[in-house]
């Protein structure tokens, strides 16, 4: 794949107007020096809005994405499709300062992705070819990851007349490691694949630094496999019997491991730095399956917590909601999991996107001790791409529910998902052409 330089944001890229200017002042004369450390402390949607004003500010803008400068604790934003705008604009929806911002994407429109995931200021995504779009709406790079046919468990389907026709999806035999001869795969459309290949998506990195690793965790059986930025295929992790049935990832950046939550509380380590991955149990849950959605997520302090999501429908089942959140800290001394009702000041993001903490005194309006949810739930969002999602909070001390974000405009697809935005520098950012 040709590997170009990523694109500068021009004034197109945010649909939002100039501010009104103010009788007696000329703020494009504003000294750059001082403008580019203003624009240091705001928000990076705030910083789109600057970016805009004039030609003068535009050039601040622009040497502050170059030197680096840009917050690096941005506030959270749910991103999702508007319907008063075009198919190609997302619309960032600000948290911290309740305004929507609307950044034009780069093909493929990004109403016909599918997101699957964000982490380190990018979001990532499936088309409908079911290739996996990893992009940045700040900078606009994208970078296409290996084709889905090169997962271990996926080829493509020819039909009668010898015309490629989709995806063929196989059982994994775990003792063998290798196609269960006894199952007969699931035949997918190419658009259909993107809910089977892609349950979940972590990033090591920022995907520009050249040295990113991206873990999938994918059907059937819930099983993990990985490749590098720049790779050609995807690796299935199959250590031994127990590399199934996972219902989360994330990484590490402390010790350079994945750690992966099954369907029973397991946690594993997963070491990919070498030529072949290495899994250790850090955690045997000892617990039978428990019919609920886990998470897991590693706090400041460096503790792994795991979340449990418990569903039920409402509204003559027509809208599928959380119930319940339970949080446990995971005890490596005593192997077992601790109940917590205090999360000591900050707010937990959960969803499609890698979880993330916030220190409320950082982000006053969020709530402490609070649990911000997106809809996830892949069966439910495949069999129901328009209805309902949800997007509310869960309040830990007294187990209740605050509805967030009022509808208006936003569509339900893409499904809406959790965001920091974030700039690489100009000079580490490559991109790969995808059209």
């Amino acid at each position: 794949m040709e590997q170009v330089s990523s694109s500068s944001v021009t004034g197109e890229l945010l649909e939002q107007e100039a501010p009104p200017s103010t009788p007696g002042l000329d703020w494009s004369q504003l000294p750059a020096d001082l403008l580019i450390r203003i624009l240091g402390t705001l928000e990076i949607p705030d910083i789109f809005s600057s970016g805009v004003v004039c030609r003068s500010w535009h050039a601040s803008y622009l040497e502050a994405r170059r030197l680096g400068i840009c917050s690096n604790n941005p506030g959270p934003c749910l991103v999702f499709s508007s319907s008063d705008r075009d198919p190609s604009v997302a619309t960032l929806h600000s948290l911290t300062t309740g305004k929507d911002y609307y950044v034009t994407m780069p093909d493929p429109p990004f109403r016909t992705r599918y997101i699957v995931g964000s982490s380190h200021g990018w979001l990532i995504t499936a088309d409908e070819r079911s290739n996996l779009l990893l992009v940045n709406p700040a900078t606009q790079a994208q970078i296409a990851m290996p084709p889905p046919e090169t997962i271990a468990n996926v080829k493509i389907r020819c039909n009668g007349e010898g015309m490629l026709d989709g995806y063929d999806l196989f059982t994994m035999d775990m003792s063998s490691r290798d196609f269960d001869d006894e199952a007969e795969p699931i035949d997918l459309s190419w658009e259909e694949g993107r809910f089977y290949f892609y349950m979940r998506v972590v990033l090591s990195a920022d995907p520009s630094s050249g040295n990113c690793t991206v873990m999938i965790l994918h059907l059937l059986h819930n099983l993990l496999s990985f490749a590098r930025v720049g790779a050609t295929h995807w690796t299935w992790i199959n250590v031994n019997e127990l590399c199934w049935n996972y219902h989360d990832v994330l990484y590490n950046d402390d010790d350079r491991l994945f750690y992966a939550i099954r369907g029973n509380g397991d946690v594993h380590a997963i070491n990919t730095n070498g030529p072949s991955p290495i899994l250790r149990v850090v955690l045997d849950a000892k617990n039978s399956l428990i019919n609920c959605a886990k998470y897991i997520v590693l706090s400041e302090s460096g503790d792994l917590l795991q979340v449990w999501r418990y569903y039920h429908y409402v509204n003559n089942n027509k809208e599928r909601r959380t119930r319940e959140l339970v949080v446990y800290k995971v005890d490596l001394v005593e192997h077992k999991l601790v109940e917590l009702k205090d999360i000591e000041g900050h707010a937990l993001f959960i969803g499609f996107n890698s979880s993330f903490f916030l220190r409320v005194e950082d982000f006053p309006m969020l709530t402490t001790n609070s649990v911000y949810c997106t809809d996830d739930t892949v069966h439910y969002i495949y069999h129901s791409r328009f209805g309902f999602r949800e997007v509310s909070a869960f309040h830990l001390e007294n187990s209740s529910f605050t509805d967030l974000v009022p509808i208006g405009s936003r569509l339900n697809w893409p499904p809406p998902a959790w965001f920091r935005p974030s700039y690489s520098k100009e000079s580490k950012v490559l991109c790969c052409v995808t059209s």
